[in-house]
């Protein structure tokens, strides 16, 4: 175990220049404005509080589980009195006003103290990520009597990237004799008038369930990038079985498109892609995919989304095909069910970017989608609906509240949740910063889990991010730890490149382009989540797994591979992080481990092999990404801490103890995610694989 409370380490802090230099800049912030930002402040003990998690955490110690209230986490590692009060009087000295909440001290004054503060100008930009968001326009200079704090959050206000993805039906029929022949080679062409498409499989050899086949569309008009063209009516053709949901990432500035479709039955299969511009249509004949493997568990689509014809590849729900079963948590889940029958309910805490209203009422216009999506989920499998509960809203850094995503990511979550621990109580802490929420959850002591759905590549967050936000948020996780919370985080939805999805969006490619894990998810006090694609037999047990994105990662080129990822193209993440060193749970296993290695294990992520069953905006789709198993594992979590009648702390080094056990984990087959291999043992891909949830649970 190591210390993460590091003390600031220089004066001078780079902002991302390159990424402030490829947004508009939208002008200074007004100086009379006033604004809010945190100082994370060292622990009283910071020694002792790394020792105590240790041993609170260790099974077989005298302490295990021991866990600490919050008056008694306050009084023996709450912040340094002489650290505070030296920072506060010089802040008081500088026009500000202070408040001290937990372990983060909040200061308030106008934008032209903190500029003087600092020696910068914060100032409002834009970009395709993060809408408008504000920044210091320069590096900011810590005065040397600020140095002693752990960190600085607050300073730059953006939003970090939910990491779901949903789908709709686009998969058609046709008979066999509307599909042309099948063009030899791996590509294929077809043009109406000056509109020109070309189709290439990026995928080579025998697709096994939970691999799916993939294509680069490419499309010109008069022979430049046509960046207004898109699926027409999707694929049609004849095939046996079950078709799965087609995934569609299109990158309109290049003029092309990502698709991949994966079947349940061993079979070769040509499709049709027909795709238009708005004004010209063609339809192209996809080159031969090759699919081998058992029959899986199908569905009709009219059953699910009440028309169409055909059956699609079940998705998880919790009534058929239902991951509490195929993950055997029906123990852990039937206690749960047994204590709210009597009134007691697991508590979960959800971190949300956004999407509560000012005053916190979920009724409001900003939260009514999750929440109706939520009882709609509940209502359809009869289950008791989960109660809801404002915590926390952190200072508004949803500065342009167009920005997308939140709400679906906010009902995914909500509807994986209520699957795993139907009834719940849930408690939302809304913030634009991991920090600030999560030391509201420390300071409530409400709950016994803390999900996020959120992420960004661990490198990037030197760049994006405050000063010293790493080693902040380690000093909180601990502290959550000790009350016996346990934190989950996705592991990401890039591969081997948590920041490749970035570079559209103004990240440095440097950056962007090297290996590296997403935060939080890699800190050593996080269990992490990573993403699978599987295959469930009929009966309903698990016949196959691989890393959601198949082998991909080792058939395409690398600069291929990142410019797929940057497309909103999605795999599996997972890696060796080089800011967070490798944690005593995992040296235990891998002596010569330097860096934390992520994720701790996988869940299924993928929309197509089988995809999640859920409500968006009250329609039926499929939804996927590591951002689905996060809050699903959580659930089970609460499960088992309301049996036990206390929190679980950092359930890491049970899990890795654990992996001794014959039978406690299901073992990945396949898998490459550009930057690391599935290796039949933990690794940097899909961790210690998939759990059999009872076994390691209830023993």
């Amino acid at each position: 175990m190591y210390a993460q409370t590091l003390l600031l380490p220089h004066a001078d802090v780079t902002v991302p220049m390159n990424v402030l230099n490829s947004s508009s800049n939208l002008g200074a912030v007004n100086p009379s404005q006033t604004y809010t930002f945190g100082i994370v402040l060292p622990s009283k003990n910071t020694s002792g509080l790394a020792s105590f998690v240790q041993a609170v955490s260790q099974k077989g110690n005298a302490q295990y589980h021991q866990f600490l209230t919050k008056s008694q986490l306050q009084t023996q590692f709450g912040p340094d009195q002489n650290t505070l009060a030296q920072i506060q009087q010089n802040l008081t000295a500088a026009g500000f006003k202070t408040d001290i909440s937990g372990q983060i001290l909040n200061v308030t004054g106008t934008v032209g103290h903190i500029n003087s503060l600092f020696d910068t100008q914060l100032t409002t930009y834009s970009n395709g990520k993060n809408g408008r968001f504000i920044s210091p326009n320069s590096a900011i200079t810590i005065p040397t009597w600020l140095q002693t704090a752990v960190g600085i959050t607050g300073m730059v206000r953006s939003i970090p990237r939910p990491q779901v993805v949903t789908s709709k039906l686009c998969m058609q029929y046709a008979s066999p004799s509307k599909m042309g022949p099948t063009p030899p080679g791996a590509t294929a062409s077809a043009t109406s008038g000056p509109f020109h498409v070309t189709v290439q499989r990026i995928t080579n050899g025998s697709r096994a369930p939970g691999e799916a086949v993939r294509y680069l569309v490419t499309a010109t008009l008069h022979g430049k990038p046509d960046t207004n063209f898109l699926f027409a009516t999707g694929l049609s053709g004849p095939y046996v079985g079950a078709g799965s949901f087609i995934m569609q990432y299109n990158n309109p500035a290049s003029g092309q498109m990502v698709t991949d479709f994966t079947f349940s039955q061993q079979q070769n299969v040509s499709m049709a892609l027909t795709v238009t511009d708005g004004t010209y249509t063609a339809t192209v004949q996809l080159p031969t995919a090759s699919f081998v493997g058992p029959a899986t568990a199908t569905t009709s689509v009219a059953s699910l989304f009440g028309g169409g014809s055909g059956d699609i590849v079940a998705p998880w729900n919790p009534a058929s095909n239902s991951v509490n079963t195929v993950f055997n948590a029906q123990k852990t889940v039937a206690t749960e069910q047994s204590y709210v029958s009597q009134g007691k309910r697991p508590s979960i805490g959800v971190f949300t970017a956004g999407g509560i209203g000012d005053q916190g009422i979920l009724n409001s216009s900003s939260f009514s989608i999750p929440e109706s999506d939520e009882a709609q989920f509940a209502s359809q499998f009869g289950l008791t609906p989960e109660n809801f509960k404002v915590d926390y809203i952190g200072p508004d850094s949803e500065v342009d509240s167009s920005y997308g995503g939140i709400e679906g990511e906010m009902s995914l979550d909500l509807q994986m949740m209520e699957t795993s621990a139907p009834g719940a109580n849930i408690h939302i802490y809304s913030a634009g910063d991991f920090n600030e929420a999560l030391n509201a959850v420390i300071a409530d002591d409400d709950v016994s889990v803390f999900s996020i759905s959120y992420g960004e590549g661990d490198l990037d967050l030197n760049s994006y991010y405050d000063p010293g936000y790493e080693a902040s948020w380690d000093l909180l996780a601990q502290q959550a730890n000790a009350e016996g919370i346990t934190i989950v985080a996705s592991a990401g939805d890039d591969g081997g490149y948590s920041g490749a999805q970035d570079i559209n969006y103004g990240a440095p490619q440097s950056l962007a382009y090297s290996a590296q894990t997403s935060f939080p998810a890699s800190s050593s006090y996080v269990t992490a989540i990573g993403g699978t694609e599987d295959s469930v037999t009929p009966n309903g047990t698990l016949s196959q797994a691989a890393l959601w994105g198949g082998n991909l990662g080792q058939e395409i080129p690398k600069t291929t591979l990142l410019d797929f990822l940057s497309q909103q193209n999605m795999m599996g993440a997972g890696g060796i992080s080089s800011v967070e060193p490798a944690p005593a749970y995992q040296k235990a296993l891998n002596p010569g481990l330097t860096g934390r290695m992520v994720p701790d294990l996988s869940l299924p992520a993928s929309v197509v092999t089988p995809g999640y069953f859920s409500y968006f905006d009250g329609s039926p789709s499929l939804s996927g990404g590591t951002s689905a198993g996060a809050p699903l594992f959580s659930g089970w979590v609460a499960d088992l801490s309301l049996a036990y009648n206390k929190g679980l702390g950092n359930i890491n080094p049970i899990l890795y103890a654990a992996s001794s056990i014959p039978g406690v984990y299901s073992k990945v087959a396949f898998g490459n995610n550009g930057a690391y291999s599935v290796n039949g043992t933990d690794n940097p891909v899909t961790g210690l694989g998939q759990p059999n949830t009872d076994k390691f649970l209830l023993n």
